[in-house]
């Protein structure tokens, strides 16, 4: 248990790196904080917040930044909200605007939050799981190809582009989506393939010559749709932190961001904790190739009756904590109110 003297001294050295990503030392504490210590004394409580594993002493300054201890344990121990008001009218301007996709809102939410916090975000959990298929539109673009229209019922579209040969005809297409409008208008899109295969593709290889083909088609095309996506926003803002300016560790981050499976492990179940969900360093991260000095801070939210999505902030162990977790709470309990508004809707 550390003291209050302790506590104060510690708090002090953690928002001040975050701010500075500047080792603290004692006299600084002293001057810009106005603590009523000595630097001796100052000086002993950061021996001491270090032999306990809060802190740690660079091989360049002596001065203490915080461990990945010591960050677990200002978030646990000392983290206060702060979301001002201009930024509260800000999100909840975002969210009065209905005209648009859940998907979309998602997606502009990554956008915000990236803004507001200088770093990267990442949107995890497909808009599939908690939309159903509205209709599917033709449309020709010239003798050998055609644009196949997919629109859900909360307003998400897809375009596919069937290149197609000579032997299969414009009827055939047309009656391959006929077939699809009657059969599974209604359905949830991650239930489709597999609707496909049992409901469809018998009639269609009743009614359409060239059906084992254009099945194979359009059910790649609703696997494609029906996959988790995986948004970022604001991948370039991990280039401005001083962690990163070394090549190697930025290729590594880079290639992190590129591989879309390992950012899938984080994705929620519905039997997951609900809240905010702090991931510093070291084994807690989804990477694979020798990461640890970056912070995932992530809120899940309902999109159906069995899933769930989520949205998180990435960016270096020297994140403000304190701002990153009530933003992306704020965001999440916004998106699962509005998800279940929606569905109160229809």
């Amino acid at each position: 248990m550390l003291t209050a003297r302790q506590l104060l001294i510690f708090k002090y050295i953690v928002e001040e790196y975050i701010a500075t990503a500047e080792p603290v030392g004692s006299k600084l504490l002293m001057t810009k904080y106005h603590l009523p210590y000595s630097s001796a004394t100052i000086r002993n409580e950061m021996s001491f917040l270090e032999e306990q594993g809060y802190l740690e002493k660079t091989h360049t300054s002596s001065g203490r930044i915080p461990s990945m201890k010591g960050y677990h344990f200002y978030v646990e121990t000392l983290l206060q909200p702060d979301v001002d008001d201009k930024v509260k009218n800000q999100v909840s301007t975002l969210f009065s605007n209905r005209n648009r996709s859940i998907q979309e809102i998602i997606e502009e939410s990554c956008q915000m939050l990236s803004q507001l916090t200088h770093l990267t975000t990442v949107a995890l959990g497909g808009n599939s799981s908690y939309e159903k298929l509205q209709n599917i539109t033709l449309v020709p673009l010239g003798a050998n190809s055609v644009t196949a229209i997919i629109v859900t019922d909360k307003g998400h579209v897809e375009n596919r582009i069937f290149h197609i040969s000579n032997e299969i005809s414009m009827e055939d297409l047309s009656a391959c989506v006929d077939i699809m409008n009657d059969t599974l208008v209604g359905t949830p899109i991650d239930d489709v393939a597999s609707k496909l295969e049992k409901d469809v593709k018998p009639i269609m290889s009743v009614r359409v010559k060239e059906h084992e083909v254009l099945f194979n088609a359009f059910l790649q095309a609703f696997m494609k749709f029906a996959k988790s996506n995986v948004y970022f926003s604001g991948k370039d803002n991990m280039l401005y932190q001083p962690e990163y300016n070394d090549v190697n560790k930025l290729r590594k981050l880079v290639s992190a961001f590129e591989n879309a499976q390992q950012w899938k492990s984080l994705e929620p179940s519905k039997d997951d904790e609900r809240g905010v969900v702090v991931r510093i360093g070291g084994n807690e991260l989804p990477f694979d190739d020798g990461i640890n000095d970056v912070s995932i801070i992530s809120t899940s939210f309902d999109t159906g009756e069995n899933s769930r999505g989520s949205i998180s902030v990435i960016g270096p162990t020297r994140m403000p904590y304190d701002q990153v977790v009530s933003l992306v709470e704020l965001i999440g309990e916004n998106i699962e109110k509005l998800i279940k508004d929606e569905n109160n809707e229809t």
